[in-house]
């Protein structure tokens, strides 16, 4: 093709028609440049599509990050409320001078431990090092960095700073020297034991173990205030993933 326009350039030039060979020279230039324009168009939706595919990849990995994490923050829900209830069932049988029973073992067995959030951050790590701009649409982009930088974080940070803290220094030490604790049963899971006070009578006038219980109880709800939040913001913003990845597809 080429060697074809070249030799109409000659001929044309050859027997001196000039006008001819200008209107030949421009249309060749528009040629070139459609030429040209065709290409970049095709680099830019073949680049348009890796991009597309990229994002497709990424955002499949988070969003199977935040299901699990999901099912982390429900399990922390439901330990969370066990002890909540527990404690407020504790604190009941000591001020209103209850006869004690074995079917408060289960309740007093239930004032030990806390939990801890356990995040799936390998996806966005992975992203965060290719570059959170890989994710075009502003809005995901900020609700995601804002779950993993802010909301995951804040939880975490209370989790160890003021939970932890208070449940290991304070409420186990106080709890263990009160009451005598054993396995529910040889398939308990961790978290599932027995309590028993070592002398009910005493503990009614316990006002260092009352106290400590009243402050367990306030973590307990304090802690399922942060947890449900973040379950509403992992719901939020799985949906704007799987929106946005309709989008794309």
């Amino acid at each position: 093709m080429i060697k074809l326009f070249r030799n109409i350039r000659k001929r044309l030039v050859a027997e001196s028609k000039f006008s001819k060979y200008l209107l030949y020279a421009i249309g060749e230039i528009i040629l070139v440049v459609i030429g040209i324009l065709i290409a970049l168009q095709f680099n830019n939706w073949n680049t348009d599509m890796q991009t597309k595919e990229v994002q497709i990849k990424y955002l499949n990995e988070i969003a199977n990050n935040l299901k699990a994490d999901l099912e982390d923050v429900k399990f922390n829900i439901d330990f969370n409320e066990t002890r909540l209830n527990a404690s407020r069932i504790v604190l009941n049988s000591l001020d209103h001078n209850v006869t004690y029973s074995d079917s408060l073992d289960v309740y007093y067995g239930s004032l030990l431990y806390t939990t801890r959030s356990v995040v799936n951050y390998s996806a966005y790590e992975t992203l965060k090092s290719k570059g959170l701009e890989i994710v075009t649409n502003d809005n995901l982009r900020k609700a995601i960095t804002k779950l993993y930088s802010f909301y995951y974080q804040n939880v975490i940070d209370f989790e160890i700073q003021d939970d932890h803290a208070m449940q290991y220094q304070i409420v186990m030490p106080t709890v263990l020297s009160r009451i005598e604790v054993r396995k529910k049963d040889n398939n308990a899971k961790a978290g599932e034991q027995l309590g028993k006070p070592i002398n009910f009578e005493t503990l009614k006038n316990d006002v260092e173990f009352k106290n400590a219980i009243v402050m367990n109880e306030d973590l307990r709800v304090y802690m399922l205030k942060n947890y449900r939040q973040l379950e509403k913001n992992i719901l939020e913003c799985t949906a704007l993933i799987n929106d946005e990845l309709e989008n794309l597809r």
